[in-house]
């Protein structure tokens, strides 16, 4: 299996819950794990910490409201993921939803360019799991994957332009999975500031605007594919 870039869902074997569980957990985060395994949910891949040993992944479980947002840290080995997916779309995730005709208006100018934004954070959950995350400040957040600089900029132009009523944020996704938040790509450019967090998947560092520019392209000046592994979803 190829790595697993951030933000990338997964789903586990029976023998990697059961790993998980043997763990020694509290009773509500044993009855969070029980939960996600009896109703076949995804968890998240996470940055990769450095230490963690070759062969295993780290991955995050976001639990709703009723167990107060609890986050918990995972690692499992590779071979225990049975299957792996993404967020759902915006257009999805807006369906009767108030915001939905402006949702959709942002998804066909973001095609026009390529790309798709996705849906993660509590609005993408509440989605997948039909368990309740939002509050009345809830962000949208968005992933947008892009083959280049140039798209990443034009991506970037439309969420800012975009009005849904719930706040947009999120962030855009280079090739090889190096992620920047789209308000702080929007700053840069501007020249409201000089360097912004990338986002890799065991790191993140500070960058500028001239190694933002140099994302997606390969050393003879081609833009490279996206190298992000996409998938529809389960």
């Amino acid at each position: 299996m190829n790595a697993l870039a951030r933000n990338q869902l997964v789903w586990l074997h029976a023998q990697g819950w059961a790993q998980l569980q043997a763990q020694a957990w509290d009773a509500e985060a044993q009855t969070m794990l029980a939960h996600w395994q009896c109703h076949g949910l995804p968890l998240v891949v996470c940055r990769q910490r450095v230490e963690v040993a070759p062969g295993q992944l780290c991955l995050g479980l976001p639990a709703p409201l009723q167990w107060s947002r609890r986050r918990l840290a995972l690692t499992v080995a590779v071979a225990q993921v049975a299957a792996v997916g993404a967020f759902p779309t915006l257009q999805q995730v807006a369906q009767a939803k108030p915001w939905e005709k402006a949702a959709l208006a942002l998804g066909r100018a973001l095609g026009a360019c390529g790309v798709t934004a996705r849906v993660y954070g509590s609005h993408g959950w509440q989605w997948l799991t039909h368990m309740p995350y939002l509050h009345d400040a809830s962000d949208i957040d968005v992933s947008v994957e892009v083959p280049d600089f140039a798209t990443a900029c034009q991506a970037a132009a439309l969420l800012a332009a975009a009005e849904l009523g719930p706040r947009l944020d999120g962030e855009i996704v280079f090739p090889g999975g190096q992620a920047v938040a789209w308000r702080e790509l929007q700053r840069v450019l501007a020249g409201g500031t000089a360097q912004v967090l990338l986002k890799a998947r065991q790191s993140i560092r500070l960058a500028t605007l001239p190694e933002l520019q140099t994302l997606g392209i390969r050393p003879n000046g081609a833009s490279s594919p996206d190298a992000a592994q996409r998938n529809p979803g389960r």
